[in-house]
Protein backbone atom coordinates (compact mmCIF):
# COMPACT_ATOMS: atom_id res chain seq x y z
CA UNK A 1 0.00 0.00 0.00
CA UNK A 2 2.16 2.77 -1.48
CA UNK A 3 1.38 6.17 -0.24
CA UNK A 4 -0.02 7.22 -3.94
CA UNK A 5 -0.70 6.83 -7.21
CA UNK A 6 0.97 8.00 -10.27
CA UNK A 7 -0.90 10.57 -11.77
CA UNK A 8 -0.97 10.58 -15.15
CA UNK A 9 0.34 13.74 -17.44
CA UNK A 10 -1.98 15.26 -19.36
CA UNK A 11 -1.46 13.68 -22.65
CA UNK A 12 -2.83 10.78 -24.75
CA UNK A 13 0.31 8.69 -24.66
CA UNK A 14 -1.26 6.24 -27.49
CA UNK A 15 -4.59 6.39 -29.86
CA UNK A 16 -8.49 5.91 -28.62
CA UNK A 17 -8.55 2.69 -30.29
CA UNK A 18 -5.39 0.81 -28.76
CA UNK A 19 -7.05 0.82 -25.57
CA UNK A 20 -9.97 -2.09 -24.84
CA UNK A 21 -11.93 -2.55 -21.81
CA UNK A 22 -12.40 -5.73 -20.94
CA UNK A 23 -13.54 -7.95 -17.67
CA UNK A 24 -10.26 -10.30 -16.71
CA UNK A 25 -10.25 -13.09 -14.48
CA UNK A 26 -9.27 -13.43 -11.35
CA UNK A 27 -5.90 -15.54 -11.74
CA UNK A 28 -4.95 -12.88 -14.56
CA UNK A 29 -5.50 -10.30 -12.04
CA UNK A 30 -3.65 -11.83 -9.97
CA UNK A 31 -0.70 -11.78 -12.11
CA UNK A 32 -0.92 -8.23 -12.82
CA UNK A 33 -1.28 -7.55 -9.22
CA UNK A 34 2.32 -9.07 -8.48
CA UNK A 35 4.32 -6.63 -11.15
CA UNK A 36 3.00 -4.03 -8.97
CA UNK A 37 5.14 -1.76 -6.12
CA UNK A 38 1.40 0.01 -4.60
CA UNK A 39 -0.38 -3.78 -3.67
CA UNK A 40 -3.13 -2.76 -1.24
CA UNK A 41 -4.66 -6.17 0.11
CA UNK A 42 -8.09 -5.16 -0.71
CA UNK A 43 -7.15 -5.02 -4.54
CA UNK A 44 -5.98 -8.74 -4.46
CA UNK A 45 -7.22 -11.87 -5.88
CA UNK A 46 -7.61 -13.44 -2.63
CA UNK A 47 -10.26 -10.10 -1.36
CA UNK A 48 -12.34 -10.60 -4.21
CA UNK A 49 -12.54 -14.18 -3.34
CA UNK A 50 -13.10 -13.23 0.57
CA UNK A 51 -16.25 -10.81 -0.91
CA UNK A 52 -17.73 -13.56 -2.84
CA UNK A 53 -17.74 -16.27 0.24
CA UNK A 54 -19.53 -12.58 1.82
CA UNK A 55 -22.12 -12.45 -0.93
CA UNK A 56 -20.85 -9.41 -2.99
CA UNK A 57 -20.29 -10.30 -6.67
CA UNK A 58 -16.77 -9.42 -7.42
CA UNK A 59 -15.34 -8.01 -10.52
CA UNK A 60 -12.14 -7.77 -12.07
CA UNK A 61 -11.80 -4.70 -14.96
CA UNK A 62 -8.82 -3.89 -16.96
CA UNK A 63 -7.75 -2.05 -19.82
CA UNK A 64 -5.60 -4.00 -22.63
CA UNK A 65 -3.25 -2.83 -24.68
CA UNK A 66 -1.65 -4.91 -26.96
CA UNK A 67 -2.99 -7.60 -25.62
CA UNK A 68 -0.99 -6.12 -21.93
CA UNK A 69 -2.98 -5.09 -18.99
CA UNK A 70 -2.12 -1.56 -18.11
CA UNK A 71 -4.59 -0.64 -15.96
CA UNK A 72 -7.19 -2.37 -13.66
CA UNK A 73 -9.33 -2.80 -10.57
CA UNK A 74 -11.30 -4.85 -8.18
CA UNK A 75 -15.03 -4.06 -8.06
CA UNK A 76 -17.43 -5.38 -5.81
CA UNK A 77 -21.20 -5.83 -6.06
CA UNK A 78 -23.60 -5.18 -3.01
CA UNK A 79 -27.48 -4.97 -2.71
CA UNK A 80 -29.45 -2.34 -1.89
CA UNK A 81 -32.52 -0.61 -2.60
CA UNK A 82 -33.56 -0.86 -6.18
CA UNK A 83 -30.07 -2.07 -7.62
CA UNK A 84 -26.72 -2.46 -6.55
CA UNK A 85 -23.64 -0.75 -4.76
CA UNK A 86 -20.12 -1.33 -6.92
CA UNK A 87 -17.22 -0.60 -4.56
CA UNK A 88 -13.75 -0.39 -5.61
CA UNK A 89 -11.49 -0.77 -1.97
CA UNK A 90 -8.48 0.44 -1.94
CA UNK A 91 -7.12 1.89 -4.94
CA UNK A 92 -7.02 0.85 -8.62
CA UNK A 93 -4.08 0.64 -10.75
CA UNK A 94 -4.02 3.28 -12.45
CA UNK A 95 -2.05 4.08 -15.35
CA UNK A 96 0.19 6.47 -15.65
CA UNK A 97 -1.42 7.33 -19.59
CA UNK A 98 -4.34 9.33 -19.19
CA UNK A 99 -6.27 7.94 -21.87
CA UNK A 100 -5.96 4.26 -20.20
CA UNK A 101 -7.62 5.37 -17.02
CA UNK A 102 -10.53 7.05 -19.11
CA UNK A 103 -10.75 3.85 -20.61
CA UNK A 104 -10.53 2.01 -17.90
CA UNK A 105 -13.88 4.26 -15.73
CA UNK A 106 -15.86 4.31 -18.90
CA UNK A 107 -16.04 0.95 -19.45
CA UNK A 108 -17.15 0.29 -15.41
CA UNK A 109 -19.30 2.65 -15.67
CA UNK A 110 -21.05 0.86 -18.89
CA UNK A 111 -20.60 -2.33 -17.57
CA UNK A 112 -22.24 -1.55 -14.03
CA UNK A 113 -24.98 -0.11 -15.92
CA UNK A 114 -26.03 -3.38 -17.19
CA UNK A 115 -25.87 -5.06 -13.73
CA UNK A 116 -28.23 -2.82 -12.00
CA UNK A 117 -25.53 -0.75 -10.24
CA UNK A 118 -26.89 2.94 -9.01
CA UNK A 119 -23.43 3.95 -7.86
CA UNK A 120 -19.41 3.49 -8.00
CA UNK A 121 -17.93 4.31 -5.14
CA UNK A 122 -13.49 4.21 -4.71
CA UNK A 123 -12.41 3.96 -1.24
CA UNK A 124 -9.28 5.93 -2.37
CA UNK A 125 -6.46 5.77 0.28
CA UNK A 126 -4.38 8.26 -0.54
CA UNK A 127 -2.48 10.26 2.08
CA UNK A 128 -2.39 13.75 2.03
CA UNK A 129 -1.62 15.43 4.85
CA UNK A 130 1.14 14.08 7.15
CA UNK A 131 1.27 15.13 10.56
CA UNK A 132 3.80 14.41 13.69
CA UNK A 133 2.79 13.74 17.09
CA UNK A 134 1.64 16.97 17.85
CA UNK A 135 -0.78 16.86 14.91
CA UNK A 136 1.61 20.01 13.34
CA UNK A 137 1.53 19.41 9.57
CA UNK A 138 4.86 18.92 8.25
CA UNK A 139 3.95 17.81 4.26
CA UNK A 140 1.07 18.03 1.75
CA UNK A 141 0.86 15.33 -0.79
CA UNK A 142 -1.21 14.13 -4.11
CA UNK A 143 -3.33 17.33 -4.17
CA UNK A 144 -4.03 17.38 -7.35
CA UNK A 145 -6.01 13.89 -6.86
CA UNK A 146 -9.30 15.67 -6.82
CA UNK A 147 -8.86 16.90 -9.74
CA UNK A 148 -7.72 13.71 -10.89
CA UNK A 149 -11.10 11.91 -10.14
CA UNK A 150 -13.04 14.82 -11.73
CA UNK A 151 -11.77 14.38 -14.93
CA UNK A 152 -13.32 10.59 -14.41
CA UNK A 153 -16.23 11.98 -13.37
CA UNK A 154 -16.13 11.49 -9.95
CA UNK A 155 -17.19 14.03 -7.16
CA UNK A 156 -16.01 13.53 -3.19
CA UNK A 157 -17.84 11.07 -1.32
CA UNK A 158 -19.05 11.57 2.36
CA UNK A 159 -17.47 8.87 4.90
CA UNK A 160 -19.64 6.46 6.52
CA UNK A 161 -19.05 6.10 10.40
CA UNK A 162 -17.05 3.54 10.11
CA UNK A 163 -14.77 5.03 7.33
CA UNK A 164 -14.40 8.06 10.02
CA UNK A 165 -12.35 6.04 12.23
CA UNK A 166 -9.78 5.50 8.98
CA UNK A 167 -9.73 9.33 7.70
CA UNK A 168 -6.45 9.58 10.23
CA UNK A 169 -4.53 7.44 10.45
CA UNK A 170 -0.93 6.50 12.25
CA UNK A 171 1.94 5.02 10.49
CA UNK A 172 6.37 4.13 11.07
CA UNK A 173 8.58 3.80 7.78
CA UNK A 174 10.94 0.60 8.93
CA UNK A 175 13.77 1.93 6.80
CA UNK A 176 17.09 3.15 7.93
CA UNK A 177 17.51 0.99 10.59
CA UNK A 178 20.79 -1.02 10.85
CA UNK A 179 19.21 -4.08 13.05
CA UNK A 180 15.85 -4.34 14.38
CA UNK A 181 17.29 -3.46 18.03
CA UNK A 182 18.47 0.16 16.40
CA UNK A 183 14.77 0.01 15.12
CA UNK A 184 13.59 -0.47 19.23
CA UNK A 185 15.26 2.34 20.17
CA UNK A 186 13.34 4.28 17.75
CA UNK A 187 10.44 3.75 20.09
CA UNK A 188 9.12 6.12 22.65
CA UNK A 189 11.02 5.64 26.21
CA UNK A 190 7.95 4.50 27.57
CA UNK A 191 6.83 1.95 25.36
CA UNK A 192 10.44 0.51 25.35
CA UNK A 193 10.30 0.24 29.09
CA UNK A 194 6.63 -1.13 28.74
CA UNK A 195 7.55 -4.31 26.03
CA UNK A 196 10.92 -5.02 28.08
CA UNK A 197 8.66 -5.41 31.42
CA UNK A 198 6.47 -7.46 29.67
CA UNK A 199 9.08 -9.44 28.34
CA UNK A 200 10.23 -10.59 31.87
CA UNK A 201 6.16 -11.65 32.49
CA UNK A 202 7.18 -15.20 30.46
CA UNK A 203 4.69 -13.95 27.88
CA UNK A 204 4.19 -16.06 24.61
CA UNK A 205 3.00 -14.57 21.46
CA UNK A 206 2.39 -16.60 18.81
CA UNK A 207 0.32 -17.23 15.54
CA UNK A 208 -2.47 -18.74 15.66
CA UNK A 209 -3.39 -21.90 13.80
CA UNK A 210 -7.27 -21.98 11.51
CA UNK A 211 -8.12 -24.56 14.43
CA UNK A 212 -7.37 -21.65 17.10
CA UNK A 213 -9.47 -19.24 15.25
CA UNK A 214 -12.35 -19.38 18.02
CA UNK A 215 -9.66 -18.09 20.62
CA UNK A 216 -9.36 -14.88 18.53
CA UNK A 217 -13.05 -14.33 17.75
CA UNK A 218 -13.58 -14.41 21.87
CA UNK A 219 -11.10 -11.67 23.08
CA UNK A 220 -12.27 -9.47 20.01
CA UNK A 221 -15.93 -10.21 21.35
CA UNK A 222 -15.21 -9.23 24.42
CA UNK A 223 -13.41 -6.07 23.33
CA UNK A 224 -15.81 -4.97 21.45
CA UNK A 225 -18.66 -5.48 23.72
CA UNK A 226 -17.02 -3.19 26.42
CA UNK A 227 -15.97 -0.47 23.62
CA UNK A 228 -19.00 -0.95 21.57
CA UNK A 229 -18.42 -1.96 18.34
CA UNK A 230 -19.43 -4.49 16.55
CA UNK A 231 -17.58 -7.48 15.44
CA UNK A 232 -17.46 -10.42 12.83
CA UNK A 233 -18.24 -14.30 12.67
CA UNK A 234 -16.14 -16.92 12.65
CA UNK A 235 -17.03 -17.49 9.24
CA UNK A 236 -15.30 -14.50 8.55
CA UNK A 237 -11.96 -14.87 10.36
CA UNK A 238 -11.94 -18.28 8.99
CA UNK A 239 -12.69 -16.70 4.98
CA UNK A 240 -10.04 -14.75 5.63
CA UNK A 241 -7.56 -17.13 6.44
CA UNK A 242 -8.16 -19.80 4.09
CA UNK A 243 -8.52 -16.66 1.49
CA UNK A 244 -5.41 -15.03 1.84
CA UNK A 245 -2.52 -17.92 3.45
CA UNK A 246 0.26 -16.40 4.14
CA UNK A 247 -0.54 -13.05 3.66
CA UNK A 248 -2.59 -12.60 6.92
CA UNK A 249 -1.68 -13.36 10.35
CA UNK A 250 -3.64 -13.39 13.56
CA UNK A 251 -1.39 -13.41 16.88
CA UNK A 252 -2.01 -13.74 20.18
CA UNK A 253 -0.59 -13.41 23.72
CA UNK A 254 -0.64 -16.36 26.26
CA UNK A 255 0.66 -16.82 29.80
CA UNK A 256 0.46 -18.85 32.48
CA UNK A 257 -0.10 -17.82 35.48
CA UNK A 258 1.08 -20.16 38.10
CA UNK A 259 4.15 -20.52 36.53
CA UNK A 260 4.72 -16.50 36.42
CA UNK A 261 3.98 -16.78 40.06
CA UNK A 262 6.91 -19.48 40.89
CA UNK A 263 9.03 -17.16 38.53
CA UNK A 264 7.94 -14.02 40.48
CA UNK A 265 8.45 -16.06 43.74
CA UNK A 266 12.15 -16.77 43.04
CA UNK A 267 12.89 -13.50 41.99
CA UNK A 268 11.38 -12.21 45.42
CA UNK A 269 13.74 -14.93 47.29
CA UNK A 270 16.42 -13.48 45.50
CA UNK A 271 15.64 -9.47 46.21
CA UNK A 272 15.75 -10.60 50.02
CA UNK A 273 18.90 -11.91 49.87
CA UNK A 274 20.17 -8.61 48.16
CA UNK A 275 18.52 -6.82 51.05
CA UNK A 276 20.68 -8.93 53.65
CA UNK A 277 23.75 -8.47 51.62
CA UNK A 278 23.33 -4.81 51.11
CA UNK A 279 22.06 -4.18 55.14
CA UNK A 280 25.68 -6.50 56.03
CA UNK A 281 27.32 -4.11 53.97
CA UNK A 282 25.25 -0.69 55.16
CA UNK A 283 24.69 0.41 51.84
CA UNK A 284 21.56 2.59 52.69
CA UNK A 285 20.56 3.62 49.23
CA UNK A 286 20.30 0.23 47.95
CA UNK A 287 18.09 -1.04 50.95
CA UNK A 288 15.74 1.50 50.00
CA UNK A 289 15.41 0.88 45.89
CA UNK A 290 15.25 -3.19 47.00
CA UNK A 291 12.70 -2.49 49.14
CA UNK A 292 10.73 -0.66 46.58
CA UNK A 293 11.18 -3.63 44.10
CA UNK A 294 9.70 -5.84 47.19
CA UNK A 295 7.16 -3.78 47.99
CA UNK A 296 6.14 -3.95 43.81
CA UNK A 297 7.00 -7.78 43.83
CA UNK A 298 5.05 -8.82 46.47
CA UNK A 299 1.77 -6.68 45.20
CA UNK A 300 2.24 -8.63 41.73
CA UNK A 301 2.50 -11.75 44.05
CA UNK A 302 -1.18 -11.34 45.61
CA UNK A 303 -2.43 -10.57 42.16
CA UNK A 304 -0.37 -13.41 40.47
CA UNK A 305 -1.93 -15.79 43.47
CA UNK A 306 -5.49 -14.77 42.70
CA UNK A 307 -5.22 -14.96 38.66
CA UNK A 308 -2.88 -19.27 39.05
CA UNK A 309 -5.96 -20.15 41.47
CA UNK A 310 -8.42 -19.41 39.36
CA UNK A 311 -6.60 -20.69 35.76
CA UNK A 312 -4.39 -23.01 37.64
CA UNK A 313 -1.51 -24.43 35.23
CA UNK A 314 -2.55 -23.18 32.25
CA UNK A 315 -2.24 -20.39 29.77
CA UNK A 316 -4.88 -17.67 29.45
CA UNK A 317 -4.71 -15.81 26.04
CA UNK A 318 -4.54 -11.97 26.91
CA UNK A 319 -4.97 -10.59 23.80
CA UNK A 320 -5.28 -10.92 19.94
CA UNK A 321 -4.45 -8.88 16.91
CA UNK A 322 -4.90 -9.36 12.98
CA UNK A 323 -2.47 -7.94 10.55
CA UNK A 324 -2.58 -7.69 6.90
CA UNK A 325 1.39 -8.96 4.96
CA UNK A 326 1.62 -6.96 1.84
CA UNK A 327 5.35 -7.00 -0.19
CA UNK A 328 5.91 -3.40 1.39
CA UNK A 329 3.14 -2.85 4.20
CA UNK A 330 1.81 -4.25 7.08
CA UNK A 331 -1.59 -3.06 7.95
CA UNK A 332 -2.80 -3.74 11.64
CA UNK A 333 -6.90 -4.62 11.81
CA UNK A 334 -8.98 -6.21 14.11
CA UNK A 335 -7.67 -6.37 17.80
CA UNK A 336 -8.65 -6.67 21.13
CA UNK A 337 -7.63 -7.22 24.76
CA UNK A 338 -9.12 -8.62 27.88
CA UNK A 339 -9.26 -6.10 30.07
CA UNK A 340 -8.93 -7.55 33.50
CA UNK A 341 -5.20 -8.47 32.23
CA UNK A 342 -4.15 -4.71 31.13
CA UNK A 343 -1.43 -4.28 32.83
CA UNK A 344 0.23 -7.26 31.75
CA UNK A 345 0.68 -5.13 28.40
CA UNK A 346 0.46 -7.96 26.09
CA UNK A 347 -0.72 -5.54 23.13
CA UNK A 348 2.77 -4.09 23.22
CA UNK A 349 4.64 -7.38 22.75
CA UNK A 350 2.34 -8.48 20.00
CA UNK A 351 3.37 -5.39 17.83
CA UNK A 352 6.89 -5.13 18.62
CA UNK A 353 6.79 -8.99 17.50
CA UNK A 354 4.97 -7.77 14.10
CA UNK A 355 7.13 -4.85 13.72
CA UNK A 356 10.40 -7.83 13.81
CA UNK A 357 8.74 -9.69 11.80
CA UNK A 358 8.54 -6.37 8.97
CA UNK A 359 12.10 -5.72 9.57
CA UNK A 360 13.46 -8.85 8.73
CA UNK A 361 11.42 -9.56 5.45
CA UNK A 362 12.38 -6.20 4.33
CA UNK A 363 8.65 -4.98 4.84
CA UNK A 364 9.37 -0.72 4.80
CA UNK A 365 5.84 0.33 5.93
CA UNK A 366 3.83 -0.38 9.09
CA UNK A 367 0.31 1.09 9.16
CA UNK A 368 -1.29 0.56 12.86
CA UNK A 369 -3.94 2.50 10.95
CA UNK A 370 -6.72 4.46 12.23
CA UNK A 371 -6.94 7.19 14.97
CA UNK A 372 -8.96 9.99 15.98
CA UNK A 373 -9.40 13.31 14.67
CA UNK A 374 -7.35 15.87 16.49
CA UNK A 375 -10.35 17.46 17.94
CA UNK A 376 -11.83 14.18 19.27
CA UNK A 377 -12.14 13.86 22.99
CA UNK A 378 -10.66 10.39 22.90
CA UNK A 379 -6.96 10.00 21.90
CA UNK A 380 -6.45 6.52 23.69
CA UNK A 381 -5.93 4.65 20.51
CA UNK A 382 -3.42 7.31 19.57
CA UNK A 383 -1.72 7.34 22.30
CA UNK A 384 -0.83 3.53 22.28
CA UNK A 385 0.32 4.02 18.89
CA UNK A 386 2.68 6.69 19.87
CA UNK A 387 4.15 4.58 21.96
CA UNK A 388 6.41 3.01 18.50
CA UNK A 389 6.99 6.79 17.20
CA UNK A 390 5.60 7.13 14.00
CA UNK A 391 3.56 9.79 11.95
CA UNK A 392 0.32 10.46 11.85
CA UNK A 393 -1.81 11.06 8.07
CA UNK A 394 -4.73 11.84 6.51
CA UNK A 395 -6.46 9.84 4.08
CA UNK A 396 -8.01 11.38 0.92
CA UNK A 397 -11.52 9.40 1.53
CA UNK A 398 -13.83 8.39 -0.93
CA UNK A 399 -14.75 9.34 -4.94
CA UNK A 400 -18.24 8.55 -5.99
CA UNK A 401 -19.28 8.16 -9.74
CA UNK A 402 -23.04 8.12 -10.11
CA UNK A 403 -24.39 5.46 -12.97
CA UNK A 404 -28.15 5.65 -12.58
CA UNK A 405 -28.84 9.45 -11.65
CA UNK A 406 -32.63 8.98 -10.83
CA UNK A 407 -32.80 5.38 -9.43
CA UNK A 408 -29.85 7.19 -6.82
CA UNK A 409 -31.14 10.46 -5.84
CA UNK A 410 -34.57 7.96 -5.18
CA UNK A 411 -32.65 5.96 -2.77
CA UNK A 412 -30.61 9.02 -1.46
CA UNK A 413 -34.04 10.41 -1.02
CA UNK A 414 -35.93 7.12 0.89
CA UNK A 415 -32.21 6.87 3.36
CA UNK A 416 -32.92 10.86 4.63
CA UNK A 417 -36.64 9.98 5.21
CA UNK A 418 -35.95 6.70 6.69
CA UNK A 419 -33.31 8.42 9.22
CA UNK A 420 -35.51 10.91 10.51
Amino acid sequence: MRFGISLPAKRRGHILDSSQFTVITAAEFSDFVATRDDIHFQQTKAFGELQAALGHQPFYLAVKTNQTIVAAMLVTLAKVRFGYLAEAHGNPYFSTVENDNQVLISGAKALLKKQGVLKLIIHSNQMIEKYDDNWEKVGEFHQGLDAFYQDLGFLQGRLSDFEKGFNYNYSKALTGFENFAKLEKSYKKNGLQTIKKARKLGIQVYEASYDELADFKKVVDEAGERRNFSTRELSYYQTVYRTFGERVKFVLAKLNFQKELAANQLELAGVYQEIEQAEAQNKKKSIDTLHQRVSRLEKFQSELQTLAEKHGDQDVILAASQFFIMPNDILYMFSGMYDVYREFSAPFLIQDYMLQFAFEHHIEHYHFMGVNAPDHPDQGVLKFKQNFKGYIWRSSGNFELTIKPVLNKVTTMLKKIMNR
